[in-house]
């Protein structure tokens, strides 16, 4: 009887590990190849719109090149050069932040 147990169980249990194999060697693949947009990069272009204040946040529209995105800033980003105050329409702007979809979360700002 334990001849016939070892018989089944021994491949259902190899099967078993090499699809949990599978699995535990494809997460890490998947978390590097995400990692990469969490990452920050600089950007350089005009302001297009100055958006209104939301509580603590301020924001404006940011056009670099042909593409448009929305640049988020609080009282803990860091203005290289110039102030909050320089922010206008027109002013050429540089970003240092994290992009999801559209919107750079600003880390450092030169205006």
């Amino acid at each position: 009887m334990k001849k016939i147990l070892a018989t089944l169980a021994l491949p259902a249990a190899l099967a078993f590990a090499s699809v949990g194999a599978v699995v535990v060697n494809a997460n890490p693949a998947d978390a590097a190849s995400h990692s990469n947009a969490m990452m920050a990069h600089t950007w350089h272009g005009k302001v297009a719109k100055v958006n209104a204040m939301m509580g603590t946040e301020d924001s404006f529209t940011f056009v670099v090149h042909m593409k448009t995105y929305t640049v988020d800033y609080n009282a803990m980003t860091k203005f290289e050069m110039g102030t909050a105050k320089d922010i206008k329409a027109g002013a050429l702007v540089t970003v240092t932040g994290t992009l999801a979809k559209t919107t750079i979360k600003a880390t450092k700002l030169s205006a």
